[in-house]
Formats: structure tokens, sequence, C-alpha cells
């Protein structure tokens, strides 16, 4: 293969690795949304998930174990966000931001105690490798490196999105979660339990953010780090919002972000990053977000009652 094609093989692979955390938690972001709910906590969600599988991995030496306790933290502050904003009626971007605000400061105490403990690394047995597929399949032209040399989560990503774009369009549960956002005092008439959904919803999303953390901190990355999230739960907020509230639109807008991340890491090693400082190239997948976002913010500003307590009044 000519270099440019082989460089074009690269970006691709990265693309898809740098989507997979982004599609993860995007489905939960969106199925919340779509039920009328914004949880800008989002970020914080993530970073639970972070620290949770990072801690449960180097505490147990069991990377299953701490996929199991990131999704674990997420849920809970997912549980926690959902008893202040659908049983309290509470702000949803008030309580988005303090879920950020305590994930960050509970993760920090989490892992200065690790690091007390001497557990800063992980062991050699606590992360998750590359899926294990034979070799002749990983170096097979374009899609060996990228569907097969991915990490599993992968494919988990892919079954949730054609299970997510299933149920959205045709099951009973696809059909009441869009009225618990564009009308839920219908929904309500009709016997549906809207508090109860929209729990369950949010709990759901919780856990898919916590394993969409622990794919950072415990397959991706192999450690931890404060903040290692970076944005990203802010970048799903966008990316939801670019894709119209639909499972096609969110998956392609993560694959470019994805596509763009990559891009600029490739830009930084090229040379460029002597003449630009590389704070532009990192900069630029959110640029493109931004500009993107505003492009799109004139039309339809998604569910009618995205954002709104239920009931109206106490």
């Amino acid at each position: 293969m000519a270099i440019n094609d082989l460089l074009l093989v690269a970006v691709a692979a990265q693309a898809v690795t740098a989507a997979v955390p982004l599609v993860v938690a995007g489905l939960g972001e969106l199925a919340a949304e779509r039920a009328g709910v914004i949880n800008i906590g989002i970020e914080g969600l993530m970073l639970a998930g972070c620290i949770g599988g990072f801690a449960g991995a180097a505490l147990t030496g069991s990377a299953w174990i701490g996929l199991l306790v990131a999704v674990v933290a997420g849920s809970a502050l997912a549980l926690l966000f959902a008893a202040a904003t659908v049983l309290g009626r509470a702000d949803q971007i008030v309580a988005g931001m303090a879920i950020n605000l305590l994930a960050v400061g509970g993760s920090g105490t989490v892992w200065m105690a690790l690091q007390a403990r001497g557990l800063a690394d992980l062991p050699q047995t606590a992360g998750f490798a590359r899926a294990p597929v034979g070799d002749a399949v990983r170096d097979l032209p374009l899609l060996g490196p990228l569907l097969f040399d991915q990490y599993a989560l992968m494919w988990v990503a892919v079954g949730l999105v054609g299970l997510a774009w299933w149920a959205l369009r045709a099951t009973r549960a696809g059909l009441v979660l869009t009225g618990l956002g564009e009308a839920p005092d219908a929904c309500a008439a009709a016997g549906v339990d809207v508090r109860r959904w929209r729990m369950v919803v949010l709990i759901a999303a919780g856990a898919l953010a916590g394993l969409a953390g622990a794919y950072l901190s415990i397959m991706r990355i192999h450690g931890f780090t404060p903040l290692m999230t970076g944005g990203m739960g802010f970048v799903v907020l966008a990316l939801v919002i670019f894709g119209r509230w639909r499972v096609g639109g969110l998956v392609g807008g993560c694959l470019g972000f994805g596509a763009l991340d990559s891009l600029q890491q490739h830009l930084q090693g090229s040379g460029l990053n002597n003449v630009v400082p590389y704070q532009v190239f990192k900069a630029l997948p959110y640029v493109v977000a931004l500009i993107a976002l505003a492009l799109l913010s004139r039309g339809r500003g998604g569910p009618a009652a995205l954002g709104r307590p239920w009931p109206g009044e106490r």
C-alpha cells in the first residue's frame, strides 16, 4: 500500500477507536433527552466510570471487576441525578453541574487514596487488550485495522446502535420514550408512569456513561489521570444535538469527531507542530464541532418537554 493509503487507514482506524466511548455514552444521553431530561452531568458520569474502572481493576487485579465497578459508579451518580430532577423536580442544568463537581472531587479523592496505597499503575492482568482475533484477520487490508484491531467494546457499541435504532422505531418502549419528551402529560393520561420511566432511562444512561469511562481508563489508556475525560461528556452533549436526536446522526457525528481527533494527532506528528502550536491541532475537533453545532442551532430545538420538570406544577 502507498504511504497515503496507509495514513488514511491509520486515521480511519483511530477514528473508530476514538468514536467508541462517544457512541456508547451518546446513546444513553440521546435516550435521556428523548425522554425529556438533559443531563449535562454526563461528563461527571464518564469520569466516575474512569476512576471506578481503574480502582476496581487496580484493587482486585481483574479488568472485569473494574468494568463492573465503572458501570455501578455511573449508575449510582445517575440515580442521584434522577432523584434530584425527576423526583425532586430540581433544575436539570444545576443538578447536572453538581454531578460534574461531585465527580471531579470524588475521583480526585479516590485517586489520592489509591496513590497512597501504591496503586498508581494497573497490574498487567487488570487491563483489557485488543479483541482476541487471529493475525490473519487483524492484518486484512483496511478491514483489519478498521474493524478487528479494536477493543471488544467496539462490537458492543455496534450492537447497542442497532438495538437503539430498532427500539426507537419499532417498539412500544421507543414510542413511550418519544412521548415522554414530547408530551409527558399525554403519556400520564394513557397510564404511563412518567417518573418511573425517566428514572429507569437515566440510570441506564448512567451505566452506559460509566462503561464509556471504563473504556478510557482500563482499555484504551490502561491508567488514570485526574480530569482524564477532558470535556468528552460535553462533546457527547453537542453530538446528540448535532445528530438531531437520531441514532444515525449521533453515530455519524461521533465518527466525524473521531476522524478529526485522529487527524490532529497525525498532524502533530508530521512536523507541523514546529510551525503551528500543538494546542491549535488539539482544538481542531472541538472548533469544528462548535461551528457545526452553531450552524444547526437554527433548526428545531429538540423534544418539546426537554429540560422541563414534570409535572409542571407542584
